[in-house]
């Protein structure tokens, strides 16, 4: 896939994450059709689903800096990390 094709996918993802996160914030519920994590009642559920969101965001901002040859490729860290 061409860099500008990947910097334009994965920057739509993490504005549609940072969207989310916002929702969340100003709500302070995280919810779906499967699931409704509110803050008072669920801490820890709403906390994870909000930490999954800011993963989503870091690494498609990463991944467009990496498109645009602004750094390395974050793919070897995550395999580092989670391998």
């Amino acid at each position: 896939m061409s860099p500008a094709g990947m910097a334009v996918i994965f920057g739509l993802l993490a504005a549609a994450a940072a969207y989310g996160l916002w929702r969340d914030f100003s709500t302070g519920v995280a919810s779906d059709d499967l699931y409704r994590f509110e803050l008072k009642d669920s801490p820890a559920g709403y906390m994870a689903v909000t930490a999954g969101k800011i993963f989503v965001v870091g690494f498609g901002v990463a991944e467009v800096l990496h498109a645009l040859n602004f750094c390395g490729d974050p793919m070897p860290t995550l395999r580092g990390l989670f391998g």
